[in-house]
């Protein structure tokens, strides 16, 4: 028939019920609805904590915060101040603010020079992104250190940092201007954020930041250090993967871990089907005559693999980890169950870098305690011949 459902339930039960009759009829089957998707919702929560259960941490299960490591003990390897509003992530935390960088708004072209003139709104939000890259400048600072120590410093090409998943820049941006004897490329699937990378580089007077259109696992060019932050899903994986065959150091901030969905189903970090989004769809490359994507499998690593029951247990963890905060009564408990899931996801991640010669170091951010927890890790890995270079990077009791 027609008409909507609610309508119909109506019609059938006469023209003499009363309004109010049929009010307490509705309510009564949204409290009934509201119990299944709270039993549901427990039943889940409820398998997660068994998988975690049965998951034994390996030798190296902690995340230490980086105010607690040596290396912070140089101090803040950024001053904000000498970094300018172009290349400061605060003039990107606001809604809007990017709109006028690109020059979205009835300005156009000369919205992203006022812009880049402008001095951000440093709110908590604002805070957040300037730590987040704080955090990035500190294990770049370490690997400066250890790369001139080595004998033939002297010799040695400027360092080669790609920030994969680079977006509009608020990462790659404020390092370039800290490191300005590095060489930093970013690597980002979307052209309109990449043409507003180049533009705030542009107005920084930056010489040292290159831009590629691509996806992440089709580059190929060499580099030393592959950084990402809140690479979404598999993107992560993805930069890690590289960062591995290249030889190189990485230093990942992973997010969004529910999106692992699109993984397990043999996708990328935006689809179950969708491999390459600079094509705008389709699983084949720009010559249409190869698959993209080569599959990323989970768990990650041996240590997870022989841990849980199948797929069902990982794809489990995945979804609770996307966890950043609690609702209603047991609010506290659940955030809780997420950032243990979190935490188990990412210890996969940096197992699986260790089984395959990598020395692996986690971490939480500058200030995590101010972030969600589902996006305060830092996972920061060397090949294992060079893991003097995460030393500093270790718990101390002191900086005394």
């Amino acid at each position: 028939g027609h008409g909507s459902r609610s309508r119909r339930r109506d019609e059938a039960e006469g023209d003499d019920t009363s309004d109010a009759a049929r009010e307490e009829a509705r309510e009564k089957q949204r409290e009934h609805k509201h119990r299944q998707r709270r039993r549901k919702i427990e039943r889940r929560h409820a398998a997660v904590n068994e998988i975690l259960s049965r998951i034994t941490p390996p030798s190296r299960a902690s995340f230490t915060t980086l105010e607690d490591v040596p290396a912070w003990c140089d101090g803040n390897p950024i001053e904000w101040s000498s970094i300018g509003p172009s290349c400061d992530p605060a003039s990107m935390a606001n809604d809007g603010e990017e709109a006028t960088m690109r020059g979205d708004d009835a300005n156009k072209g000369a919205s992203a020079i006022i812009a880049a003139a402008a001095e951000p709104v440093v709110n908590l939000r604002a805070m957040r992104k300037r730590w987040q890259v704080e955090s990035f400048a500190v294990v770049l600072r370490e690997l400066e250190r250890e790369r001139a120590a080595r004998d033939d410093a002297d010799t040695l090409p400027p360092m080669r940092v790609v920030d994969f998943g680079a977006g509009s820049g608020n990462l790659i941006l404020p390092l370039s201007k800290c490191f300005p004897d590095m060489r930093f490329t970013a690597v980002e699937m979307k052209r309109r954020s990449a043409e507003l990378l180049e533009r705030r580089a542009a107005a920084a007077g930056l010489t040292n930041v290159n831009v590629v259109v691509d996806m992440i696992e089709k580059t190929s060019f060499d580099f030393d250090v592959g950084v990402a932050l809140h690479a979404c899903g598999n993107a992560t994986d993805f930069t890690i993967a590289r960062c591995l065959a290249a030889g190189a150091a990485f230093a990942v901030s992973p997010c969004c871990i529910g999106k692992l969905k699109f993984s397990l189903a043999g996708g990328s970090s935006f689809s179950a089907t969708n491999k390459d989004w600079t094509t705008k769809g389709g699983d084949r490359d720009r010559d249409g005559d190869q698959v993209v994507c080569p599959v990323i499998t989970h768990p990650r690593s041996k240590w997870m693999a022989e841990q849980l029951a199948g797929p069902g247990d990982f794809a489990a963890l995945a979804q609770a980890a996307d966890t950043g905060h609690g609702d209603g009564a047991n609010a506290d408990t659940i955030t809780d169950l997420g950032a243990r899931a979190k935490m188990n996801v990412e210890l996969d991640r940096a197992e699986a870098a260790r089984e395959a010669g990598y020395s692996v170091e986690s971490l939480k951010l500058i200030r995590a305690v101010d972030a969600p927890p589902n996006k305060s890790d830092l996972l920061v890995g060397v090949p294992a011949s060079r893991a003097g270079a995460l030393k500093r990077l270790r718990p101390l009791v002191s900086c005394s």
